[in-house]
């Protein structure tokens, strides 16, 4: 098995990424998930995260330990759904954080400059207050109403063209996404998605992801790719 993702590298694939996927105990058993990992790469996911939110901290650091480096030969990115604490033991490349976990400049006094930190955002005013605070990236969601969160509602595939601007670090448009909501939201400027039930539960994960990927094409534009 390969070691840890250097964090070079692990910075390099962010850039890079169109498609992020969350292996999520609510729709895939940890057993799943090294077989499910392994699929969606196949079909072109370019980070992923491991969020259980009711998993204890020991189950979480033991799937963590089997998915780093499994991914990590790969030359892509785990990251943990909160836990910071977790990043060192578990060689994750970072974590992600929501609005009311632990913030990010204390998250990065704890983890270092070298760690990826992400930040969920639900409104274009969360987005560039993320962005000044030091995130690496963020996820911008619920663009539609979405089982993972149902306490949040929708904001709206449109608000994508209010963050286009302002925001220069990488941003994935989450929430309820499959295909055809994929081409809405690329159509309004979206050039990366975080997709979880609908790869999850796909009967060949692999096609799946190739067919989101397709719906973004094939690679950033280039505005995109020079301000990342």
């Amino acid at each position: 098995m390969a070691p840890a993702l250097d964090p070079s590298r692990a910075h390099a694939a962010l850039q890079q990424a169109r498609l992020y996927a969350i292996l999520d105990s609510s729709y895939a058993p940890t057993s799943s998930w090294p077989s499910l990992a392994t699929k969606l790469a196949d079909g072109g996911v370019g980070i992923f995260q491991l969020r259980a939110k009711k998993l204890s901290k020991d189950e979480i650091l033991a799937a963590a330990k089997i998915l780093v480096p499994l991914l990590a030969q790969r030359g892509l990115p785990l990251l943990l759904n909160d836990h910071p604490d977790l990043v060192a033991p578990s060689g994750a490349a970072g974590c992600h954080l929501g609005q009311d976990d632990l913030g990010i400049p204390e998250a990065r006094r704890l983890l270092g400059s070298s760690a990826l930190l992400g930040l969920s955002t639900h409104s274009p005013c969360q987005a560039t207050a993320g962005q000044a605070l030091g995130a690496d990236y963020l996820g911008f969601g619920p663009l539609y109403a979405t089982g993972t969160k149902p306490d949040y509602p929708p904001i709206g595939p449109a608000k994508i063209r209010e963050i286009l601007r302002p925001v220069t670090i990488p941003f994935f448009c989450i929430g309820g996404l499959n295909p055809d909501r994929v081409t809405e939201a690329a159509s309004l400027g979206a050039t990366r998605v975080c997709v979880v039930s609908h790869l999850l539960l796909a009967p060949d994960p692999t096609k799946a992801a190739r067919e989101i990927i397709s719906r973004l094409g094939t690679s950033l534009p280039m505005k995109d790719a020079l301000r990342s």
